[in-house]
């Protein structure tokens, strides 16, 4: 008993030791801690690289407060870059960061991404500010060490340690059903949103995103967006200060079990082409309906929405390589994507708004389209659009009927915000 007692104060004199300390070699831990068995040597020095994970990346971890809520961040570049989720900014009319240091600054936003859920931060900053280490998330695989960190419930500067679970999980909560995540059994909890998701060095793998649980509250499977997205996203976000996707002017479907077969694909699950547009950028490179894309610049492809994934998040007019399957043999057409049109729903039904309509509400020289109907957390719902309400112009066109309302409502969504004149105010939408 007494060599029991003396053994667990060896190992709890040592944590508190190492706990500041950086990862001992196997020689030295061992003169430091004679007579431990060689695997509690191992889980030590297992501890220590949690340890020093942690160590990276809590400087780096902000808490992100508005007049809607709060969140989490992750500095990613000395000069006051930072990155969160667009759900937890979105609406908000004031936006002030936490630092680790415990300093409060108010925070500028650059830009922000519906469709990954992704938005940049900057803050000022008279000294550098530490920043985490950005990794590379098609390097990630299943059963490797995850570690959350932010600040779930209020509870400022928490890490949780895990595995991930499952790489490309499609869940389509934020409407694009390409996006794809990382998932994770390391606790995530409401507040734990933007912050960052780790592996053992340390490095950024994902941004925290959102939960599936019953509750509300973790049940075990957490979601990250791939930090590689987040890399994509915000390098747009702060050289344009919004985000275009690119096509190829394609339809795809995942390969079937007989296809995969035949290609003898030992990985992944090529994509399909099914239908081409005329004289688009996959035509143009000579796709073929029926050819099996493998690859996407080198990437094995996991099917139809990993391809769409990897292929909107490409600069447009620069050219990709294709790995396709065709008849038996391997090859490799060059393409070069477009910018992709925006299709986004407005959440509403429109009613035109003619003169006996008009002379019927009272006003008879009225002229725009009436809100009849709003889906439920649509984007005019969200933006406090009500029915009845009456849109009269989209980003300064006038709306005199529903042909000219669309036409205006497509073309302001594909810049980074809508201005709705209603009921003689302006609304302002991010799609």
């Amino acid at each position: 008993m007494d060599q029991y007692r003396r053994t667990l104060l060896r190992i709890s004199l040592f944590v508190v030791l190492a706990s500041g300390s950086w990862l001992l070699g196997r020689q030295e831990l061992s003169a430091q801690t004679p007579g431990l068995p060689q695997v509690t040597l191992d889980a030590l020095r297992l501890q220590e690289a949690f340890n020093q994970a942690a160590a990276r990346v809590l400087p780096a971890t902000v808490g992100v407060a508005t007049d809607k809520g709060q969140g989490s961040g992750v500095v990613y570049d000395a000069k006051g870059l930072i990155l969160t989720n667009d759900h937890v900014i979105r609406g908000a009319q004031q936006i002030r960061v936490k630092l680790a240091d415990r300093r409060i600054l108010p925070a500028k936003l650059l830009g922000t991404d519906r469709g990954s859920d992704i938005a940049v931060l900057q803050v000022a900053s008279a000294t550098p500010l530490p920043a985490a280490e950005l990794g590379v998330s098609d390097d990630v695989k299943v059963g490797q060490w995850a570690i959350a960190i932010g600040n779930p419930l209020g509870l400022e500067q928490s890490v949780t340690i895990g595995v991930i679970s499952a790489v490309g999980r499609h869940t389509g909560i934020t409407g694009n059903t390409n996006q794809d995540y990382l998932q994770t059994d390391a606790a995530i909890n409401p507040g734990n949103s933007g912050g960052p998701l780790v592996n053992i060095l340390g490095q950024v793998i994902g941004v925290n995103n959102h939960i599936i649980s019953d509750t509300g509250n973790y049940a075990g499977i957490g979601l990250a967006v791939p930090v590689d997205v987040a890399r994509a996203v915000s390098a747009q976000i702060v050289s344009k200060g919004r985000v275009s996707r690119s096509a190829l002017g394609l339809t795809i479907r995942d390969a079937s079990p007989d296809e995969v077969n035949r290609v003898g694909a030992r990985s992944g699950i090529p994509a399909v082409v099914d239908e081409l547009v005329a004289n688009g950028p996959a035509a143009q490179a000579g796709l073929q309906v029926g050819d099996l894309v493998l690859a996407v610049s080198g990437h094995t492809i996991n099917g139809s929405a990993d391809f769409a994934n990897r292929i909107q998040l490409l600069p447009a007019d620069q050219p990709v390589a294709l790995a396709v399957w065709r008849q038996g043999q391997r090859l490799t057409l060059q393409a070069k994507p477009t910018v992709a049109t925006l299709n986004v729903n407005p959440g509403a039904q429109f009613r035109e708004i003619t003169p006996e309509l008009a002379a019927q509400m009272g006003v008879p020289n009225l002229r725009g389209v009436l809100v009849v109907g709003l889906e439920r957390n649509g984007l005019l719902a969200s933006a406090g659009v009500r029915r009845m309400q009456v849109i009269t112009a989209v980003n300064g066109e006038p709306t005199m009927n529903l042909t000219t309302f669309q036409a205006a409502w497509q073309k302001a969504v594909q810049g980074p915000r809508v201005t709705l004149r209603v009921n003689g105010r302006d609304v302002v939408i991010e799609p």
